[in-house]
């Protein structure tokens, strides 16, 4: 029989533990995101040899359900009244709407890995909450809209008399959005940011909450909410001005990108080195950075082990891409320009290379686990990794080891 017992899950329910169905484990190990237990729970916990590695402690009643929820949940005002009283985890996004107080009644505690939207009131009335990521209130009796809402000519003919709020951001671009009609109706709105037409910024900036950052854009301007590829299929789609809210790339062939009037990217860009200094003489704003394209050359991967020759470069001045590789080494000889222009590395264990080339490296790699000099101790430590793991094998068969999304002891 095992000696040892070791439990890895995202939840622990340690509530209705009985100490003496465990008594028999030298040690017992919890690797958890979140343990539950109850006075009971913690008594029989006292009695038996336990590591404890949890992020969080609950203290739950023994009688309550745990309802586990890996995605999204709504509460609406509409949802059945639970008859009992429950515990409510969620991994993932969690919204509450307006008028859920009965539905919220019978919950005895929520805990939120992700992020929590619900109404000041409730928020302000909810107890034994914990969130692990973020958390937003949104004004009572507000419309909730998604978290990127396009207001047109379509919204402007079903608005209310109503204060309508965003998570992150509104969008006012239409040329046939009418702001006199949402006024009329008592429409205002509450988000971030708010992303306006040029033409629109007088007849709709006093509807919009002063806390919200305004954007303004020329007129006849697309807002992407995508990453894109500045080709002609692009441009043919949404026109010659932009305001990307995610990743731009330049592709190798063709130049319709060049007749952009208005190019705003909430991203990052990437260009071949021939295209760059066109490129920036059109971009209006980034938020992120120009990133050169690495050129499409050779590849090699899957290998246990490959070794990097200044020959190989130079049969590759389109480049040369080493990945998925457990070990790759790089021969000394071979320039720092070369591998600064010619090489990437990813995905790999171990890089070896001579110090003087150490920098030029690290500047080409992505996702590798180690880069440094050939030889001595650093290498003599993975045969004594390997040796370990061989000795550890006697040790492992002595421990009972549970993997589970929920386990209850």
């Amino acid at each position: 029989m095992a000696k040892k017992l070791m439990v890895n899950c995202a939840i622990c329910d340690a509530r209705t533990l009985q100490a003496e169905n465990y008594a028999h484990y030298e040690t017992i190990t919890i690797h958890s995101a979140t343990l539950l237990t109850s006075p009971d729970g913690k008594a029989a916990l006292s009695r038996l040899p336990v590591v404890l590695d949890c992020a969080n402690m609950v203290e739950v009643a023994e009688d309550a359900d745990l309802r586990t929820i890996n995605g999204s949940l709504e509460i609406h005002s509409r949802d059945a009244v639970s008859p009992s009283k429950y515990y409510l985890m969620v991994n993932g996004v969690l919204t509450i709407h307006p008028g859920t107080e009965k539905q919220l009644e019978p919950c005895v505690g929520i805990a939120v890995n992700g992020s929590l939207t619900c109404p000041e009131s409730i928020y302000a009335a909810l107890t034994n909450v914990s969130v692990n990521g973020s958390t937003t209130c949104y004004p009572d009796g507000a419309i909730v809209l998604k978290r990127n809402a396009v207001i047109d000519k379509l919204f402007a003919l079903r608005a209310k008399h109503s204060l309508y709020w965003s998570a992150k951001r509104m969008i006012m671009v239409d040329p046939q959005l009418d702001g006199a009609a949402l006024r009329s109706k008592g429409a205002s709105f509450c988000a971030q940011e708010v992303i306006l037409a040029q033409s629109k910024v007088e007849e709709l900036v006093d509807l919009i909450e002063e806390q919200a950052q305004l954007i303004i854009v020329p007129d006849h301007t697309a807002v992407v909410l995508d990453d894109i590829t500045l080709d002609e299929t692009t441009l043919e789609r949404y026109g010659k001005k932009l305001y990307v809210i995610g990743d731009v790339t330049v592709p190798e062939q063709g130049d319709a990108w060049t007749g952009l009037e208005y190019l705003n990217v909430q991203g990052d860009i990437t260009v071949p080195q021939e295209h760059k200094d066109a490129l920036l003489s059109v971009l209006t704003e980034i938020s992120g950075d120009v990133k050169l394209a690495r050129p499409k050359g050779a590849v090699l991967k899957d290998k246990p082990y490959v070794k990097i020759t200044k020959w190989m470069l130079e049969q590759q001045p389109a480049g040369l891409q080493v990945s998925d590789c457990a070990v790759v080494q790089i021969a000394d000889d071979i320039p720092k320009q070369w591998i600064v222009e010619r090489l990437h590395i990813a995905d790999c264990a171990i890089v070896k290379c001579s110090e003087e080339l150490e920098d030029a490296v690290t500047m080409i790699s992505a996702d590798v686990g180690r880069i440094g000099g050939v030889g001595g101790e650093e290498d003599q430590g993975i045969g004594n990794t390997i040796s370990a793991v061989l000795g550890g094998i006697k040790g492992v068969l002595d421990t009972k080891v549970i993997n589970a999304i929920q386990y209850v002891l």
